[in-house]
């Protein structure tokens, strides 16, 4: 655990030194700040559409981060062989992996607290209720985050950092359009399509399960059982991402 933990904060300090995180924060309170001034162009609605862009701007900087902080976390390591020096110690390629998911995982919840406080006062000052539902709103963004951490990382330990890009964001896309092709399958009267339908959306993560944006913004209540269930899927696709990603680095060779 110890090795974990030192891998983990090494991560942290030089994923916060990077100057792409720092691009992504500001795109993101660019963001927010122009949901205020969208918001200005109706005479009603002006605090649930600056949320409704506020959470957008979470979403989208959180995924950003995932996915394109995640295809280097593996492929750097490896190009400056710095894998080896640390795999000669007594760590294992396991703990190595492990390590470096917490590591980005740290630095996603810091952004992220951080852009839901700025968010939390915006809309406090815009008159909106800024409560529990507004947190489940930010846990549900973050969980997506983290299932798009262990894509990228899975992607990551055999293929180069722009097509580990590429593959976690097309599953990043499939993910959310996985509930509409339920839809299509159902409409269907080919048999080849629902076949192939059915076995994308079983084995693909579908990200609107976590899609809980639109209650804080329209007062609706979240069921704690959905909430708990939800979570419980997206820790199932993370530890089968990790357990397989740990299988392929194990038997992969850096000489």
């Amino acid at each position: 655990m110890r090795q974990i933990l030192i891998i983990a904060m090494n991560t942290f300090r030089e994923i916060i030194r990077d100057r792409i995180l720092y691009g992504i924060v500001v795109f993101a309170l660019l963001l927010i700040g122009v949901s205020v001034v969208l918001g200005e162009l109706t005479f009603v609605e002006h605090a649930r559409i600056s949320a409704n862009f506020g959470f957008t701007g979470i979403q989208i900087a959180s995924c950003v981060l995932a996915v394109f902080a995640g295809s280097t976390l593996v492929a750097r390591e490896i190009d400056k062989q710095t894998v080896l020096t640390l795999l000669a110690k007594p760590v294992s390629r396991t703990q190595f992996l492990l390590g470096k998911y917490l590591g980005l995982s740290l630095v996603l919840i810091s952004v992220m607290c951080g852009l839901g406080l700025v968010l939390a006062g915006l809309v406090a000052f815009l008159e909106l209720k800024v409560g529990a539902t507004f947190v489940i709103a930010l846990f549900g963004i973050l969980l997506e985050a983290l299932i798009l951490i262990a894509l990228a990382l899975f992607f990551g330990t055999f293929s180069r950092p722009v097509m580990t890009i590429i593959f976690s964001a097309s599953l990043f896309l499939i993910g959310h359009w996985v509930d509409s092709l339920d839809y299509f399958i159902k409409k269907s009267n080919s048999t080849a399509f629902k076949s192939a339908g059915t076995f994308v959306a079983k084995t693909m993560p579908n990200f609107e399960k976590f899609n809980w944006r639109s209650a804080p913004i329209y007062d609706l209540q979240v069921p704690a059982s959905e909430v708990l269930a939800s979570t419980g899927y997206a820790i199932g696709w993370i530890l089968v991402l990790m357990t397989v990603t740990s299988i392929i680095f194990r038997r992969r060779d850096f000489v």
